[in-house]
C-alpha cells in the first residue's frame, strides 16, 4: 500500500505541474527521488501523462471537434501541429537512450528548472495581444515557421526540468502569437507530443510486473488534477501573470540543489 502512496502523489504531482509551466519532469524526478521509489520509470511517467492527455480532450474538446470537420482552416491548423510536432519526434528517436539516462539525474532536473524560469521570466517582456477569445473558437493556425519554432521548444523540454507548457507558450509569446491562442496551440501541441512518447514506450515490449490496476488510479488521479492546473495556465496566460512562475521555479531548483549536494 505505501507504493500505491507513493504513486498517487507522484500522481498528483504530475497532474499539477504538467500544465503549470514548472515542468512536470522534473518534478517527478525530483519527487521520485525525494519518495525513494520509481526513480527513472519512464514508463510511469508516461502513464501518467496520459492520465494529463485526458485533460486535455475534456478542456478543448470543442476545438477538437471544429478540428475534425476536416475543412480549410482546420487542415491548416492541424498542418501546423504536426511541424511543430517534428522536432521532439527527430530529438526523441535519435536521443532516446541518452535523454532517458537524464531523469535518473536528480541534480540535471533541478539545474533545468533554472533554464525554464528564464524562458518564463522573459514573457513578462512580450508584448502580446490577449486575442483569441472569440466563441466559437475558429482555427487560425501560426504559419509553418512558427510552429516549426515552437516545435523546437517543445523538443528541449523533452529534458528533465523544462517545461514543456513554458518552452511552448514563451516562444509563442515572443513570435507575437496571442496569449490566448498561445495556451491553446500549446496545449493542443501535447496530444501529438504525448501519444508519440508512449508508442515510443510501449515500443520497447511489454513491461514486466506491472500492475496495471495501480498505473490506471494514477493516471485517474493526474487527469482530475490536470483539469484544473490546465484551466490555471490559461487564465495566468491571458492575463499576463505567466512570468510569475519564474519565482516558483528558481525556488525549488535552488532548494533541490542545495538539498542534492
Amino acid at each position: 500500500m505505501l507504493e500505491l502512496f507513493h504513486m498517487m502523489i507522484l500522481a498528483a504531482v504530475q497532474g499539477l505541474t504538467e500544465f503549470l509551466p514548472v515542468s512536470s519532469s522534473g518534478h517527478l524526478v525530483l519527487s521520485q527521488n525525494l519518495l525513494g521509489t520509481r526513480e527513472g520509470d519512464i514508463f510511469f511517467d508516461v502513464v501518467l501523462h496520459l492520465g494529463t492527455l485526458g485533460s486535455v480532450f475534456v478542456v478543448y474538446r470543442r476545438e477538437i471537434a471544429r478540428l475534425l470537420q476536416f475543412d480549410d482552416a482546420a487542415l491548416r491548423y492541424m498542418l501546423a501541429l504536426a511541424v511543430g510536432t517534428i522536432p521532439a519526434v527527430v530529438v526523441g528517436l535519435l536521443f532516446k537512450s541518452f535523454i532517458e539516462g537524464l531523469f535518473h539525474s536528480p541534480l540535471f532536473a533541478a539545474a533545468g528548472l533554472f533554464v525554464t524560469a528564464g524562458f518564463l521570466f522573459s514573457t513578462r517582456f512580450s508584448s502580446g495581444s490577449s486575442g483569441g477569445l472569440a466563441v466559437p473558437w475558429e482555427p487560425r493556425a501560426p504559419t509553418l515557421s512558427k510552429s516549426l519554432l515552437i516545435g523546437c521548444g517543445q523538443a528541449l523540454a523533452i529534458l528533465p526540468g523544462i517545461s514543456r507548457s513554458g518552452s511552448t507558450i514563451a516562444a509563442s509569446l515572443w513570435l507575437q502569437v496571442p496569449r490566448a491562442e498561445a495556451a491553446r496551440f500549446s496545449f493542443l501541441l501535447s496530444i501529438p507530443a504525448i501519444c508519440g512518447a508512449l508508442v515510443l514506450q510501449l515500443s520497447d515490449g511489454p513491461i514486466a510486473g506491472a500492475n496495471w490496476g495501480w498505473l490506471a488510479i494514477s493516471a485517474l488521479v493526474s487527469f482530475a488534477v490536470g483539469l484544473l492546473a490546465l484551466r490555471w495556465t490559461a487564465l495566468a496566460v491571458v492575463q499576463a501573470h505567466f512570468w510569475k512562475f519564474s519565482i516558483y521555479c528558481v525556488v525549488v531548483g535552488a532548494v533541490a540543489l542545495a538539498v542534492l549536494r
